[in-house]
């Protein structure tokens, strides 16, 4: 049987992260891009199509890519952390922090705090990024990355702006990591109980993959579009729950799911090809012994 030592499966699932970012960008990038667009001025487009008009008449096809560059830093920066700790996280939990009457009593707790840590963490690295990112995608016309640094007149305005919409990201990556984390683990669990087995084939997976993308997208909209609302080129400067009362109040609550058909598409090409990986790199390593030397 292969012999795994924990640097080779840290770099294997780091480069993963890294390739699966590279690989889907060309697709998930406009998609995004009409999402966030569609969030940013609701009242403006009634479909997806009108989006689309929107973007290309004020930018043209490169409309679509409008804030690739700090929007695949921040995706190559968070695959490369979040699929280590993905993985081995939950181990940590059950092996060298949960007492084991805590673990049968909620088996899933493992997989909630790995959720916790991870949005945590990132919180700081990508809440930057995603605002330019944001900024650039809603802008009125094609503008340059560097025309975000040069209407701040100085370093605290820089960072204050760098992190706008902070509470509405950490509402957003908690619940986004904590559902997905675990819809993926419950999901599995249900379909290995129900065929007996626990080797899950490619449509077990994909099955997995698109629960867990209902999930994750019912569960995590309303915050993006609070963070869009926050973080867009012409914000919104209430706060968030100014914000979520506002919106209530007159479009009500379907108004947080404008464009969520683009965004499950969105969600379920991440959700899909993430739990059939993940899968395979948590039996591939469960079942193989670590040399730890």
């Amino acid at each position: 049987m292969e012999r795994w030592d924990r640097t080779s499966q840290l770099l294997i699932s780091a480069a993963i992260g890294v390739s699966r970012t590279i690989g889907g960008l060309p697709l998930e990038h406009p998609l995004d891009t009409i999402r966030t667009r569609w969030q940013a001025n609701p009242t403006y487009s009634r479909n997806a199509l009108e989006v689309v008009r929107e973007i290309y008449r004020s930018k043209g096809i490169l409309g679509f890519y409008s804030g690739a560059i700090p929007n695949t830093t921040r995706r190559a920066i968070k695959q490369t952390y979040r699929w280590p700790m993905m993985l081995f996280f939950p181990n940590s939990y059950r092996n060298h922090i949960l007492p084991s009457r805590i673990q049968q009593r909620y088996p899933r707790l493992p997989k909630i705090l790995t959720g916790l840590s991870i949005a945590n963490f990132e919180i700081l690295i990508i809440n930057p990024l995603e605002r330019v990112k944001v900024w650039l995608m809603t802008s009125p016309k094609r503008i340059s990355l560097l025309e975000f640094f040069r209407q701040r007149v100085n370093t605290v305005d820089i960072v204050r702006e760098l992190y706008r919409g902070t509470s509405a990201v950490v509402y957003r990556q908690n619940v986004s990591w904590v559902t997905f984390l675990y819809a993926d683990e419950l999901t599995k669990t249900k379909l290995r109980e129900y065929k007996k087995t626990q080797d899950l084939n490619h449509l077990d997976l994909f099955l997995s993959g698109m629960i867990v993308a209902v999930v994750n997208t019912g569960a995590m909209m309303p915050f993006d579009y609070v963070k869009t609302q926050k973080q867009k080129f012409f914000q919104n400067n209430q706060s968030m729950f100014e914000i979520f009362r506002t919106t209530l109040k007159q479009d009500g609550l379907s108004r947080f799911y404008v464009g969520w058909k683009i965004y499950f598409v969105q969600y379920a090409i991440v959700a899909i090809l993430t739990v059939n990986v993940l899968d395979k790199l948590e039996q591939k390593f469960k079942n193989s012994p670590v040399n730890k030397s």
